[in-house]
């Protein structure tokens, strides 16, 4: 008498050995489906559970007050250029101390 394994893989082979071209990509199609829908389920879950931590906050802060400061430069509205400047450095100043 045969193992379990053994004797699956031996009814899948004959069962694959039936089965025609169309049959298959129909069963590889479901399939890749299947996998899809919960890999989707998966991140979108993980997503729901993601919160930042303060670096990625200090990132996204220097990020904003950086393009404020271009934006500033743009207009020549040099005392809201230093007011950046000088938080732009208390946030790397932050980083560097995390």
């Amino acid at each position: 008498m045969f193992k379990n394994g053994i004797t699956n893989q031996y009814t899948i082979r004959i069962k694959k050995d039936n089965m025609t071209d169309k049959q298959i990509e129909q069963l590889a199609q479901k399939i890749a489906k299947l996998i899809i829908n919960n890999l989707h389920e998966g991140l979108i879950s993980g997503l729901n559970e993601w919160e930042p931590d303060e670096e990625e906050d200090l990132l996204a802060e220097l990020a904003k007050c950086m393009t404020l400061l271009d934006k500033y430069l743009k207009a020549e509205q040099y005392e809201k250029c230093e007011l950046m400047k000088n938080k732009i450095r208390e946030i790397e100043n932050k980083l560097k101390n995390l």
